[in-house]
C-alpha cells in the first residue's frame, strides 16, 4: 500500500526537479538523490509487504514510510498548485514570498526525513522482488454471481422448522443458525428467506442487518424501514414500539436478525438479556407461527434469545470448497490443467471449510497460469502465521497479490464502519479525490476507478451488490472479515469515529469518517494528532455545529463532506479535490470557493436558498463532477461553463437569455450520469439549441427536460414543439423525463429508444401520449398532468393482432389528472388486455384492470 504513495511522490518529484522551484531553491540536486532512494526503497516494498505481517518493527517502519509519503505530497502538491499560478516566482508579493519560503525549508527538512526513514531499511533483510499480479483492467461487462455448494441439507432444515415446528407455537419461535465468520451464515439465512414455500407461508418478511450495534431503537427502526414507514427516522422509541406493533398484530410474519453479536469490552452496543426481553416484548404480537430467524457468530446469542433450536454450521466439504474454487480459478475460459488440478486441490485444503475463503483464493489463482506460480501459492509463508481463525491467512494471501492501486483503494474501505451499504460510485469519487486512482492512455480516470472496483468484486473483497434500475445506484458490503483484514492493513491510518468508540487512540489518522456524534462527543484531538489529513467524511446527514475551529486549516485536505449550521472557511484548502455542502440556509456560496483550484467534485445538496452560482466558478479548470440536487430555488448558473472542459457530470443546467446561459455551452462538454435543462422557453434560435448536442453524450443515462423557469413568454421564442425535436438523446437513455410541456404533439424520436422509464409532468395544452406502447424495456411510465383530451393511454393501433402486445415490459404504472381517459388501447380486447397485465406487477394489475373496465376514478 506504501507504494502507491511512493509513486504519486515519485512522480511529484520529477515534475519538482524540471521547474523552477527547485533551481530557485537551490535544492534540484538534493531532490535527485531523493528520487533515487526512492527508487531503492520501491524496489524491496513487495518483500517488506509480505514480511509485515510476522514483522512488527517492520510494520512500524512501513507506516513511517507511509505517513513521510503523505506530508511530502502534501508539500509537492502546495508547490504544484502555487506554481500554476501566473507569475508566481516573479511575484514580490510579500506575503507569497514567506509562503514559498517555509515551502522550501518544509521541503528540505522532509528531505532528511525520508532520506532518515531509507537509511533504516537496512535493518531488515530486504530483497527485491519481482512477483505476479493479476492486472486490475478486467474489462467483462458482467459480474458473475457464484453458486451456492454444501448447504442443502442446511436449508433443508431450517426451511422444515419454519413451515412444520414454528408453526405449532403459540408464542414467537427463535431459530439460531451459529457458525465461524466466512462460513456462509448470511448466504444460508438468505437462501431460506427468498424460498418459495417460506415466503408463501408467511404474511410478511423483514430482514434486518444487526451486526454490532444491537439496541432497541436501531432494530425497530430497521424493521420500520424494511416495511416502508415514512418518517421513521423522526420517531422517538416509544413511538417506534407503537408503530411496529400495530403494524405487526395478528400478522405470521418472518423477521431475520442476521449478524447478531453479544455485548463484551470490545462490543458495548452488543446484545444483552435486558435489551432482547424488552425488544421481545414488542415483537411478540404477531399471529401464530410467526418466527425469528437469528445467525451469528456466538452461540450465547442462540441461548439469550431462547432459541428452539440452534443449527450449527458446519465447514464446507473439501469437494464443495473445490466446486467453488474451480469455479473462480478456471471459470469458462481457462483449461482446468491436470498439474494445476493436483495443486489447486493442496490449496483448497488450507481454506478450513470456509466458501468466503475458497471463492478469495479461486480469484487469486485465475490470473495464474503456470505451475511455479501455483506453487508458489501453496507454498507461501502466509500460511504458517498464527492467527485466531484459519481464513484470514486466506485473505491476506489474496490482499498480497493485488497490484499497489488495488491495495490502496481496497484498504481505504476500512473508513466505512462494519456492514455499511456503501455507494459505488461515491467510493470512486473517494478514491480519485485522494489520488489512489488516474486517468490512462484511453481511459478516463472514472472508468479506471470502475474497473478497479470490478476487480474487487471478483476477488470476493466486496460482496452483496445491489442495483437500483431507475436510479442507477449501485451499492455494496464487505464480509466483516474482510473489514478486518482491511482495518488491520491501514491500523490507525483510517478511523471511523462513532458512538461507541469516541476514544480512538490513534495517533496519525489520515483519513477520519464519523456519524452519529454530536459536537460535545467529537474529540476534537483527531484533528490536532493528523500531521497530514486528507479526508474528512461525515456519513449521517444530521446537521453537525462544525465551525471554522473544527475544519482543519493545514493545506492537507483532499476531502470534506460535513453538514455544518454554517458554512466554512475555504481560505486555506488549497488541496481540497471533494467539496460536498448540505443542508445550509443560504443564498449565494462565497467568492473564496473559486479559488479552489484543485477541485474535481463539487456537491451541492438539498440547499433550497441558493439562487445562484459564483460567477467565476469556471475557474476551477479541473472540475469534473458539478452535483446539483435539488436546490430548487437555484435560477442561474455561471456564465460560459463551456469552460470547464473537464465537466463529466452537469446534474443541473439553467437556459437564460443572456450571453454565456445558451444551450450552446454545453456542445462540447462530454456528460454522463444525470442532466436537468430547465428554462427551455427561452431558447432564442433553433441554432442554438441545435449546438446543445445530446445526440452526442452517449452516457448520458437520465434527462429531464423542462420548461420551467422561462422568462418573459411575451417575447419571441423558438416553439416547445421545435425544441423538443432538436434536444433528441443519444438511444442509451434510460430515463426521461418531460416537464411543463407547452408543445401540443410529441417529437418522431420518442417511439424509437431504449427507455427504462418515462415521466410526463404538467404537460396540459398535448391532446394524447407519445407513441411508447412498443418500447421494448419501458418499465415504469408516470403520467401526472392535465391533459384533459387524452381518452386512451396508447392509441397506436399498428399491433399485429394477438401476437404483438403493447407495453410488453411494463411494471408500474402511475396516472393522475387525466379526467377524461377511458381505457389503455382505443381499440383493445379483455384477451389483450390479460395478456399486458401478466407482465406487470400487482399495482400496475390493478390500475390495468379498472382501465378495462371503463372505471376512471383512479385516473382523476
Amino acid at each position: 500500500m506504501a507504494e502507491t504513495l511512493l509513486e504519486i511522490v515519485l512522480k511529484n518529484l520529477a515534475t519538482l526537479v524540471q521547474g523552477e522551484f527547485a533551481a530557485f531553491f537551490g535544492i534540484r540536486e538534493k531532490a535527485e538523490e531523493l528520487t533515487l532512494t526512492l527508487e531503492l526503497i520501491k524496489a524491496v516494498l513487495d518483500d517488506a509487504e509480505e514480511k509485515q505481517w510476522s514483522n512488527r518493527p517492520l510494520k512500524v517502519w512501513l507506516q513511517q514510510l507511509k505517513h513521510a509519503m503523505y506530508v511530502m505530497d502534501d508539500i509537492l502538491d502546495q508547490l504544484s498548485t502555487q506554481s500554476s499560478q501566473p507569475g508566481c516566482f516573479s511575484s514580490l508579493n510579500p506575503k507569497n514570498m514567506i509562503h514559498r519560503r517555509e515551502l522550501g525549508k518544509k521541503l528540505n527538512k522532509m528531505i532528511g526525513r525520508l532520506d532518515r526513514i531509507a537509511q533504516r531499511r537496512s535493518n531488515f533483510d530486504l530483497r527485491p522482488v519481482v512477483r505476479k499480479r493479476s492486472s486490475e483492467l478486467q474489462t467483462s461487462s458482467t459480474i458473475a454471481v457464484p453458486q451456492v455448494y454444501g448447504r442443502d441439507e442446511d436449508k433443508k432444515r431450517v426451511v422444515d422448522f419454519l413451515l412444520s415446528s414454528s408453526q405449532s407455537s403459540e408464542s414467537l419461535s427463535v431459530y439460531a443458525i451459529v457458525g465461524l465468520g466466512g462460513l456462509g451464515k448470511t448466504t444460508l439465512v438468505q437462501m431460506v428467506y427468498n424460498d418459495q414455500q417460506v415466503g408463501n407461508n408467511f404474511d410478511l418478511k423483514i430482514w434486518v442487518c444487526v451486526s454490532e450495534d444491537f439496541t432497541r431503537e436501531t432494530i425497530l427502526r430497521s424493521i420500520l424501514k424494511a416495511m416502508e414507514v415514512d418518517k421513521s427516522d423522526f420517531m422517538n422509541l416509544e413511538e417506534m414500539e407503537k408503530k411496529v406493533k400495530v403494524l405487526l398484530q395478528s400478522k405470521r410474519y418472518l423477521l431475520v436478525l442476521d449478524d447478531v453479536w453479544k455485548r463484551s469490552q470490545e462490543m458495548e452496543l452488543g446484545l444483552t438479556q435486558d435489551k432482547w426481553d424488552k425488544l421481545r416484548s414488542v415483537l411478540s404480537c404477531g399471529s401464530k407461527g410467526s418466527s425469528i430467524l437469528v445467525s451469528t457468530r456466538d452461540e450465547d446469542v442462540a441461548t439469550i434469545m431462547g432459541a428452539c433450536q440452534a443449527h450449527h454450521l458446519d465447514r464446507l466439504s473439501d469437494d464443495a470448497c473445490w466446486s467453488l474454487f474451480k469455479l473462480r480459478a478456471f471459470g469458462a475460459d481457462k483449461e482446468e490443467r491436470a498439474e494445476l488440478v493436483a495443486i489447486g486441490k493442496k490449496i483448497v485444503k488450507k481454506c478450513g471449510g470456509s466458501p468466503l475463503a475458497a471463492l478469495a483464493l479461486g480469484a487469486v489463482m485465475h490470473s495464474r497460469s503456470t505451475k511455479k506460480e501455483w506453487l508458489e501459492v501453496q507454498k507461501s509463508e502466509l500460511w504458517s502465521l498464527p492467527d485466531e481463525n484459519d481464513i484470514m491467512p486466506v485473505l491476506r494471501l489474496s490482499y498480497s497479490c493485488l497490484t499497489p492501486t488495488l491495495k490502496q483503494c481496497f484498504a481505504f474501505c476500512a473508513v466505512f464502519p462494519k456492514d455499511t451499504e456503501i455507494d459505488k460510485q461515491e467510493l470512486i469519487y473517494l478514491w480519485m479525490a485522494n489520488g489512489f486512482i488516474s486517468s490512462r492512455p484511453n481511459l478516463e480516470v472514472e472508468e479506471v476507478g470502475n474497473m478497479v472496483w470490478k476487480e474487487l468484486y471478483q476477488k470476493s473483497l466486496f460482496q452483496d451488490v445491489k442495483s437500483d434500475d431507475f436510479s442507477g445506484k449501485i451499492y455494496f458490503k464487505m464480509h466483516d472479515l474482510v473489514h478486518d483484514l482491511a482495518q488491520s492493513i491501514s491500523e490507525h491510518e483510517y478511523i471511523c469515529l462513532e458512538e461507541q468508540n469516541l476514544n480512538d487512540s490513534s495517533r496519525n489518522p489520515h483519513h477520519i469518517v464519523f456519524h452519529g456524534i454530536d459536537k460535545e462527543q467529537f474529540k476534537k484531538r483527531a484533528f490536532e494528532k493528523a500531521e497530514s489529513l486528507r479526508t474528512l467524511y461525515q456519513l449521517d446527514s444530521d446537521p453537525f455545529p462544525f465551525n471554522s475551529r473544527l475544519v482543519p486549516t493545514n493545506h492537507s485536505l483532499r476531502v470534506l463532506c460535513i453538514y455544518p449550521t454554517k458554512i466554512p472557511s475555504f481560505g486555506s484548502l488549497s488541496c481540497l479535490r471533494y467539496l460536498e455542502l448540505r443542508d445550509l440556509d443560504i443564498k449565494s456560496l462565497p467568492a473564496s470557493i473559486c479559488n479552489l483550484h484543485r477541485l474535481e467534485i463539487l456537491k451541492l445538496i438539498q440547499l433550497p436558498y441558493l439562487s445562484r452560482l459564483p460567477k467565476h466558478l469556471t475557474r476551477m479548470q479541473n472540475l469534473r463532477h458539478l452535483v446539483i440536487d435539488p436546490c430548487y430555488s437555484l435560477s442561474e448558473m455561471c456564465p460560459d461553463i463551456k469552460k470547464l472542459c473537464e465537466l463529466r457530470t452537469l446534474s443541473k443546467y439553467i437556459v437564460k437569455c443572456k450571453k454565456g446561459h445558451s444551450l450552446k455551452e454545453l456542445r462540447h462538454l462530454n456528460l454522463g450520469g444525470k442532466l436537468i435543462i430547465e428554462g427551455l422557453g427561452n431558447i432564442g434560435s433553433i441554432s442554438e439549441d441545435e449546438h446543445a448536442n445530446l445526440k452526442g453524450k452517449q452516457d448520458l443515462r437520465e434527462l429531464t427536460l423542462s420548461w420551467s423557469k422561462s422568462g418573459d413568454k411575451t417575447k419571441l421564442r423558438v416553439g416547445a414543439e421545435e425544441v423538443l425535436e432538436a434536444l433528441q438523446p443519444h438511444s442509451t437513455l434510460e430515463l426521461l423525463t418531460i416537464e411543463y410541456y407547452e408543445g401540443l404533439d410529441w417529437p418522431t424520436w420518442m417511439g424509437n429508444n431504449n427507455l427504462v422509464s418515462l415521466r410526463l409532468v404538467y404537460c396540459g395544452k398535448c391532446k394524447r401520449l407519445p407513441p411508447v406502447g412498443k418500447l421494448p424495456n419501458l418499465k415504469k411510465l408516470v403520467v401526472q398532468s392535465g391533459m384533459k383530451d387524452v381518452q386512451y393511454i396508447q392509441k397506436d393501433e399498428s399491433y399485429d393482432g394477438g401476437e404483438a402486445m403493447p407495453f410488453p415490459a411494463l411494471e408500474e404504472l402511475y396516472l393522475s389528472y387525466l379526467p377524461n381517459v377511458e381505457r389503455l388501447m382505443e381499440r383493445e380486447t379483455k384477451h389483450m388486455l390479460s395478456k399486458i397485465a401478466l407482465n406487470c406487477n400487482c399495482h400496475a394489475f390493478q390500475v390495468l384492470s379498472t382501465l378495462l373496465f371503463g372505471i376512471v376514478a383512479m385516473s382523476k
